[in-house]
């Protein structure tokens, strides 16, 4: 009796491993490239606003304060600038090399948003 409980036991065992484990690795992407495109240009569209809005600000303030938004106002459209750029590289790129075109462009947008909102 025990036996045939032990034998029953590893037979499921062995049988939920094979199904289990079927062997193959998912290689796809987390993301496509038309979904990075796409949420890129969103981004963007927003960090023109910012940039939008800081040079606003500046041309309103006076003094020193002008001064400094001026030049945040000039940082920040120069990396948007940059990210614009990566970004036209990202739909350009071609398969192999798209996954490090996109981690430059995931760069650049991060300095984007550092800047607009320091």
């Amino acid at each position: 009796m025990l036996r045939t409980c032990v034998l029953c036991c590893a037979l499921a065992g062995v049988t939920g491993l094979t199904v289990g484990c079927t062997g193959s690795k998912d290689t796809k992407p987390t993301t496509s490239k038309d979904e990075s495109v796409k949420t890129y240009k969103t981004q963007l569209s927003a960090f023109d606003k910012h940039v939008d809005e800081l040079k606003a600000k500046a041309e309103k303030a006076t003094g020193e304060e002008k001064t400094k938004l001026e030049a945040k106002w000039k940082e920040s459209a120069a990396k948007r600038d940059a990210a614009k750029r990566k970004l036209e590289d990202l739909e350009k790129a071609a398969e192999d090399k798209w996954d490090a075109v996109n981690k430059e462009a995931a760069t650049a947008f991060d300095d984007v948003k550092k800047a607009v909102k320091e």
